[in-house]
């Protein structure tokens, strides 16, 4: 004879971790990285076009559109304030996407990308919770996508007179790692007020 016993669930001792949940921020960078990913292909398909085609003035008319969709995602996403402290290393990153979008210099392009291309704790979400998961993801999206600008023909990087030549391989294999950071945050982030 089997006996059945039902176990409730009140004998449980396992913690409630919540899943991730949008904020303002989160949904505003979706949108800037699907601006951004946008413009890139519309720049790479200039890459092959002559711009003395007339042919090709849809495509000169599209990466314009794109450049300024990116823009105006931008801004949105750098004026919406973080709602939560995982929303900070997404509004820095965003930030210096912003000043990258908008240099006209290629050594002021190559000094923000440094930025971008090394990795730090205030491009991070520390914590092994899915939210700090996610953020990671997105983080590491938004460096790749960065390495991909970096890589097109206008954006070349001259740095002492010599070319340099991004990849999107090049993106540091620190990005793996971010999505196992340190649990705390540095005492930096945690000194610091604001974003």
């Amino acid at each position: 004879m089997t006996v059945y016993q039902s176990i409730h669930s009140a004998g449980v001792l396992e913690a409630y971790v919540p899943g991730f949940t949008h904020s303002a921020v989160t949904r505003r960078f979706g949108v800037m990285q699907r601006a951004l990913g946008a413009w890139i292909e519309a720049e790479r398909d200039l890459e092959h076009s002559g711009s003395w085609d007339p042919a090709c003035d849809h495509w000169l008319r599209d990466a314009e559109a794109a450049r300024a969709a990116v823009g105006a995602a931008l801004d949105a996403l750098c004026d919406t304030p973080a709602e939560r402290l995982e929303d900070r290393p997404l509004l820095r990153i965003a930030r210096l996407t912003r000043a990258l979008v908008l240099s006209e210099d290629a050594g002021e392009f190559a000094q923000l990308y440094a930025r971008v291309a090394t990795p730090g704790a205030l491009l991070r979400c520390p914590g092994r919770h899915p939210l700090a998961l996610r953020v990671n993801l997105m983080l590491a999206e938004a460096r790749r996508a960065l390495a991909q600008l970096a890589a097109l023909p206008d954006h070349a990087l001259v740095v002492d007179g010599n070319c340099v030549e991004i990849m999107p391989e090049d993106v540091p294999a620190a990005d793996a790692a971010m999505a196992m950071a340190s649990d705390a945050y540095p005492q930096v982030m945690q000194a610091a007020p604001g974003v």
